[in-house]
């Protein structure tokens, strides 16, 4: 039976807990989309709208880049995702795996025209994460597929048929995330014979909260580094097991 591992992305494989988005700096918000204005600027569109929140981090986005004249083109929404900063060992880790004869699939709310422009995306197999849909110019319209938390689970179900499974099957997945937004994920493998990882970067209560709904498998820091307890655990999973 194949050996899977999928990951979120912001928080699991970065530093950072969102995209930082360079194009959002070009609309004049440093740090993008870690910029305070921004997050306020969500939170207020998802209130009044009574919208779902990744539906409003996108909405704003697309708003602020019309208010100073960029074109919604890919080439700028993808923007800085070459020069990504990882957390210590990530491609590394990434690599041994795929050596390995691991299957890597990364699942984001992210932008996948964004993803598929990053460093690591050669240890994928495939990338699940949000897309737009364009007019006849190739400009962006709008959102086609929003990557939201239960839509991660109907991603999972689609890995496993793609690797001739039935969709509960989750023997020998493991599941990578850091935070809420990972917790329907986590339970669908979890509960269907797979282990969920949490990784963190320091005391984390969202953490404590999902441990005691007996959601998560296994926590440490989000450290992927060569003989981190992160990398001595999943080869515990697969790598011994092979031998």
């Amino acid at each position: 039976m194949s050996n899977i591992i999928i990951y979120d992305f912001d928080g699991t494989l970065t530093p950072y807990k969102v995209t930082k988005f360079q194009i959002l700096e070009e609309c004049g918000l440093k740090d993008g989309a870690l910029n305070p204005k921004f997050l306020e600027m969500v939170e207020k569109k998802a209130n009044d709208e009574n919208t779902d929140v990744y539906h409003a981090v996108y909405e704003v986005f697309l708003q602020l880049m019309r208010a100073t004249n960029l074109k919604l083109i890919d080439e700028n929404f993808s923007l800085g995702a070459d020069c990504v900063t990882y957390n210590d060992g990530v491609e590394d880790f990434l690599k041994f795996l795929k050596e390995n004869g691991i299957h890597n699939y990364l699942l984001s709310s992210g932008l996948k025209v964004y993803l598929d422009k990053t460093n690591i995306v050669k240890y994928f197999d495939k990338i699940y994460a949000t897309t737009f849909t364009y007019n006849s110019e190739g400009e962006v319209i709008g959102v086609d597929n929003l990557m939201s938390d239960r839509n991660k689970v109907t991603a999972i179900k689609d890995i496993l048929y793609s690797m001739g499974r039935q969709e509960d099957d989750c023997r020998n997945v493991v599941y990578i995330g850091d935070g809420f937004t990972d917790r329907y994920a986590m339970e669908y493998v979890k509960r269907n014979g797979g282990t969920s990882i949490f990784v963190y970067k320091e005391d984390n209560a969202e953490l404590k909260k999902l441990e005691a709904e007996n959601i998560v498998s296994f926590s440490t820091f989000a450290d992927y580094s060569e003989n981190s307890e992160l990398r001595n655990y999943v080869k515990k999973l697969f790598i011994s097991n092979k031998k």
